[in-house]
């Protein structure tokens, strides 16, 4: 009964330890502020492999592109939050599927004509892009 207690614990032991190298990979490869040209871009990572890019442009305009935490953007579908005005509303949301996927654009929402039948992603996305764009200000 020992051995088995052992081996399961080594096997947690494993599982997390492996987890948070990912983690911290996944920071130091994703943790960036950089602004160039009038651009701001600031991308964090989220989870054990994901990350979010907000981009804010001189003019107003913005850009959050969302990149699943749990397996990565290669495995699950990604997500990109376009203000075009700078009225920090989004204006279209654009879903890709998984890169090992051929043809992977799944769906471009635009709200002038999707935000009734999406009202709750638009409402969900524009919580994002404010709360991203208040943080650089």
């Amino acid at each position: 009964m020992g051995s088995i207690k052992s081996t399961v614990g080594l096997y947690i032991a494993i599982f997390g330890l492996t987890a948070l190298v990912a983690r911290g990979c996944n920071m130091a490869w994703n943790n960036k502020n950089v602004e160039e040209l009038g651009r701001h871009t600031v991308s964090n990572a989220t989870k054990i492999s994901g990350h979010e890019e907000f981009t804010l442009y001189p003019d107003g305009s913005s850009d959050l592109k969302i990149y699943p935490g749990i397996m990565g953007h290669r495995y699950m579908s990604s997500k990109l939050y376009q203000d075009i005005d700078g009225d920090q509303l989004v204006d279209r949301i654009r879903i890709n599927g998984p890169e090992w996927q051929f043809n992977r654009l799944k769906d471009v929402l635009v709200r002038s004509t999707d935000y009734s039948d999406y009202k709750d992603e638009f409402d969900k996305a524009d919580r994002k892009i404010r709360k991203k764009a208040t943080s650089l200000k």
